[in-house]
């Protein structure tokens, strides 16, 4: 999904804003709005995968300082390993809906 998003703003860097009519205006902006919010969704959904590892995490980690069983350890590293994953991903993300808001705002002041 990432490469296909930078695709996508390699579009926009090579768009020549000059000569764009006020309908091709609109329908990129409006297609940009589009990515943009599909890309939020994509964000609050990676956000809620993330506190739910980080949950579990520490619930795995507080059975295992109760317990002192060495499974609960690998568990909650596991968890938290898998949190950090997503959290990278978050992050990308994240990047690509700022650059998409730069070229919004360009076509915003066109």
């Amino acid at each position: 999904m990432e490469k296909r998003f930078r695709e996508y703003l390699k579009h926009f860097e090579k768009l020549d804003y000059d000569v764009l009519s006020d309908e091709e205006i609109a329908d990129e902006r409006g297609n940009l709005e589009l990515k943009t919010g599909l890309l939020h969704r994509e964000l609050i959904r990676l956000l809620i995968i993330i506190m739910g590892f980080l949950i579990c995490a520490g619930i795995f980690l507080s059975t295992a300082l109760s317990t002192g069983n060495i499974v609960c350890y690998v568990l909650a590293a596991v968890t938290a390993l898998f949190a950090g994953y997503m959290s990278i991903q978050y992050r990308g993300i994240g990047g690509i809906i700022r650059q998409l808001e730069v070229y919004i705002d360009k076509l915003t002041m066109l």
